[in-house]
């Protein structure tokens, strides 16, 4: 029977000597017979063999150490991304509420510099809003594209998954503004309480809301 030494062994298994050593110290590999007269380790063609099928050597795939490895920096990972998804999906739900804030008091203003009333319609079922001027259902011009104003969450691009979950304004889908800046539903009546707009983004979600009398918002 063949016996090996310490060195022989580490170039066997393609590790080195202070590797083997540390494996067996912590466990990974059987502890080593040694010589009673010098207390040199010796392994057999047995151990050897033993020792390659712990570390993978045997096969030409990774190591079982390095199996390992990737597995704990594959969880490491995982760990310190979700909270960054996370972040971003609220950045973008935030971005969103921002725009129409921007939006319904663009629409506001609009009135009151045309002395024209215009109104938001609001589109639940396909996730989008238009402005159109109330007395003959004109199309209000983007500020910037000056495109007709209808935003598309699904579509566009920079919001795209946003939801449109819920509208209530007085009962109605619409928010106006006469040109006396009163916000009103699309009915034509006066706000006589708080107005709101449900928005959601991977179950997180926000309400804008909207204050009779003045139109100011706010968002919860």
């Amino acid at each position: 029977m063949n016996i090996y030494r310490i060195n022989e062994v580490a170039k066997k298994l393609g590790i080195s000597k202070q590797t083997l050593i540390r494996y067996e110290k912590k466990g990974i590999f059987p502890h080593s017979y040694r010589n009673r007269i010098n207390h040199w380790r010796e392994y057999t063609e047995d151990d050897i063999q033993k020792m390659a099928r712990i570390i993978g050597r045997a096969s030409s795939g990774f190591t079982l150490i390095e199996s390992v490895m990737v597995v704990v920096i594959v969880a490491i990972l995982v760990v310190v991304s979700i909270p960054r998804f996370r972040a971003f999906d609220s950045m973008k739900l935030n971005g969103a509420v921002k725009k129409m804030v921007s939006d319904i008091r663009y629409v506001q203003q609009l009135s009151v510099s045309t002395h024209e009333t215009y109104m938001i319609r609001y589109n639940t079922a396909l996730d989008q809003y238009d402005v159109i001027r109330v007395n003959d259902s004109t199309p209000a011009r983007d500020p910037f594209s000056r495109a007709n104003f209808i935003v598309d969450f699904r579509n566009d691009p920079q919001y795209r998954g946003i939801d449109l979950t819920g509208v209530n304004i007085g009962s109605t889908a619409g928010l106006q503004f006469n040109w006396q800046a009163v916000p009103q539903n699309s009915n034509n009546v006066s706000l006589t309480q708080e107005g709101n707009i449900s928005v959601s983004y991977k179950g997180e979600a926000m309400k804008i809301y909207i204050q009779p009398g003045t139109g100011t918002t706010r968002v919860q």
